[in-house]
């Protein structure tokens, strides 16, 4: 059976320490937590309706940096725990990966249909936010739940 590329193991603790602050750091920052806002060169703003910015490319927008630092560091830590070599790789743990990533996007879309059918309004983009790291965090929860659970 052919494996999939993965990461040397070596990453995996790197991605540890880059995930759960981020994580931590995402949590506050969707409770509300509010960092200053900077201006930064963006390729496209599409502006927020009643607002007074420059929309089109290239423009200069007013962006809340904690919040995109946290999801960039949430995919780059979450893709550096879930996609890197076991320090024993076998045929057992490539399934135990392809299960869990199985079982994260079920989960995943199931909440999210869900979800579609019972919050509407402001809150709706809110929780879309989460919807787009829910399989990420899930496939990680749950192949480290089946790897100790052996």
């Amino acid at each position: 059976m052919k494996t999939p590329h993965l990461l040397p193991h070596r990453f995996k603790m790197i991605g540890w320490i880059i995930f759960i602050p981020a994580l931590i750091l995402g949590l506050i920052t969707l409770c509300g937590l509010e960092f200053d806002s900077v201006l930064i060169p963006v390729v496209y703003n599409s502006g927020f309706p009643l607002s007074n910015e420059a929309t089109g490319f290239f423009r200069v927008a007013e962006v809340d940096l904690m919040g995109n630092v946290a999801g960039i560091l949430i995919i780059v830590g979450g893709l550096l725990v879930g996609f890197s070599r076991e320090d024993q790789e076998d045929e057992y743990i490539s399934s135990l990966r392809l299960q869990s990533v199985f079982w994260s996007l079920i989960i995943s879309y199931a909440v999210i249909l869900i979800l579609f059918v019972s919050i509407f309004g402001g809150l709706f983009f809110t929780v879309m936010l989460i919807a787009v790291y829910l399989p990420l965090i899930l496939y990680i929860l749950r192949f480290n739940y089946l790897l100790l659970k052996k």
